[in-house]
């Protein structure tokens, strides 16, 4: 190995030359570091504040974790609306329909808003919904206030529709013993007449 340090160097400085020359062997994937979801784990709070996410919970999953610095720029960019807040939760793994006082049937209090969540497990546990109203907080409107949230219970099924349709016209003819007339008179000759009408 070359050394580039002179002869009169100190000890420290040799021992630093020895410790620091292993460095090159050690792998890091530096391009890795700047993608959220090909960061090592270690990196992502990190790179959590880098891209400044507002709500971060060191007990979320890889993938939470992933999801929501992948989609922070973008949310910061429309901070405050409704698409803002459907975003952040959806990258949590809520998938939500937000609906404001505008669109609720009867017309809500003015700035207000209801969340519907739709979940395909029992419930939705108490610290997923103390997540979700940090959230809220964090994206919505500052005008805007939440007055419901209602959890949609999905079951997934296959659905099969079957249809049968069955057409036909049975007739049967007997001897005929004569026509009706509209009088309630039969007439045994066998001809028909309507109001005195050959038909």
């Amino acid at each position: 190995m070359n050394k580039l340090l002179p002869p009169n160097s100190t000890k420290f400085e040799m021992n630093f030359e020895a410790a620091f020359a292993r460095v090159s062997n050690v792998e890091i994937n530096i391009r890795s570091f700047n993608d959220p979801m090909n960061a090592p784990v270690e990196v992502l709070p990190w790179l959590a504040w880098e891209r400044s996410v507002d709500v971060w919970n060191k007990n979320w999953s890889d993938a939470q974790k992933r999801q929501v610095i992948k989609t922070s720029l973008y949310n910061h960019s429309i901070k405050g609306t409704v698409e803002s807040l459907e975003v952040a939760l959806n990258s949590l793994g809520f998938p939500v329909i937000v609906q404001e006082w505008f669109n609720m049937v009867p017309a809500g209090k003015p700035y207000t808003f209801k969340l519907y969540i739709q979940t395909s497990q029992d419930s939705v546990s108490v610290t997923d919904y103390k997540e979700l109203l940090k959230v809220v907080r964090a994206y919505k409107n500052l005008r805007s206030h939440l007055v419901d949230t209602t959890v949609m219970l999905e079951s997934p099924s296959n659905l099969q529709v079957n249809a049968m349709t069955q057409a036909g016209h049975e007739s049967e003819f007997v001897k005929s013993a004569g026509g009706l007339h509209l009088d309630g008179t039969w007439a045994l000759d066998g001809t028909k007449k309507l109001n005195g009408v050959d038909m």
